[in-house]
């Protein structure tokens, strides 16, 4: 596979909320290539698929696949090249989280969602300092901190009003894997 791999949104935000279900296995992130809110061609919706590289030939790795096809949520797979897609109903006590990021609504995330995703990549890299700064900005964009506004807002040369969220709208494209 020759793609180019931007990571997305859903990755940061919402992997964290499907991970309270499913109990991805920290071990094996590294290996999780990115996820996707849309699949193309596909019926699935409010889905969150998730890219495996699969050439890891570890016999846990095998353990871990069953753990993931054998969850109420998983829906299927696909095959793709090395790697494996595999996709995941999205957890309806987290739909709200999904929505607020397709509208590029951080703040709306729930109390309960926002510490999710932020336990999450604390314990996910939690012996690698330089992602402290990542986990902080996420952090600063799940609350609408003051100091990132001022920060963005100097930076960009824009007047950012007060309560205005602070992180981007997703990209479609990227959040869309395409089936060949």
């Amino acid at each position: 596979m020759d793609k180019i791999i931007k990571y997305n949104k859903s990755k940061t935000y919402l992997l964290p909320l499907l991970n309270e279900i499913i109990g991805f296995e920290i071990k094996f992130m590294k290996h999780l290539i990115n996820t996707y809110m849309f699949v193309e061609p596909s019926e699935d919706k409010l889905c969150l698929a998730i890219l495996h590289d699969f050439t890891y030939q570890h016999p846990d790795f095998t353990k871990y696949e069953h753990t993931l096809t054998n969850n109420d949520l998983f829906v299927r797979s696909y095959d793709v090249d090395n790697q494996v897609l595999y996709v995941f109903k999205f957890p309806d006590e987290y739909l709200p989280e999904y929505n607020a990021l397709y509208h590029g609504r951080y703040s709306e995330f729930g109390k309960d969602a926002k510490e999710l995703v932020l336990s999450f990549w604390s314990e996910v890299y939690t012996n690698n300092r330089s992602a402290l700064d990542k986990i902080l900005n996420v952090k600063q964009i799940l609350y609408r901190d003051e100091k990132l506004r001022l920060r963005l807002q100097d930076e960009l040369k824009v007047e950012i009003p007060e309560g205005q969220e602070l992180g981007s709208k997703i990209d479609i494209e990227n959040e869309t894997f395409k089936l060949d």
